[in-house]
């Protein structure tokens, strides 16, 4: 699902969804807190938090590949798993995720695009490409 055609109009601040780990089949859920180029996320609890965290090990940059269910739909994303910036819900950690779908892109004009085609591989490998 693109995020210029679809993705940010399907997924509106304040949704909450289950993420999905392509790699293990872990999932925990998450909340839609911000965001107008990628979704900005938190775990909903510190139990999502602690399933998150395990994904990656330690806090880290490095993106993975997920689905979102949301409304029925499993939509490919991809998303990054260091804590940063606004942090609206108590759950164990301070700051909030990137999420990014298809054609996603930083909030800054500043970010690698290193990572930024990181997200994309990632999305790429959620949509089984």
């Amino acid at each position: 699902m693109d995020w210029n055609l679809e993705g940010q109009y399907l997924v509106e601040r304040g949704d909450t969804f289950t993420v999905v780990d392509v790699d293990t089949g872990k999932q925990f859920k998450a909340r839609m807190i911000g965001g107008y180029n990628h979704v900005d996320i938190e775990p909903m609890t510190t139990t999502d938090t602690n399933i998150m965290k395990s994904l990656f090990g330690t806090w880290k940059w490095s993106p993975r590949a997920v689905v979102i269910n949301h409304n029925g739909m499993n939509i490919a994303a991809s998303v990054s798993g260091m804590p940063h910036g606004v942090d609206t819900i108590e759950n164990g950690v301070n700051g909030h995720f990137d999420l990014y779908m298809k054609n996603s892109t930083s909030h800054s004009s500043s970010t690698s695009k290193v990572y930024i085609q990181e997200h994309q591989n990632m999305v790429m490998k959620a949509a089984g490409q």
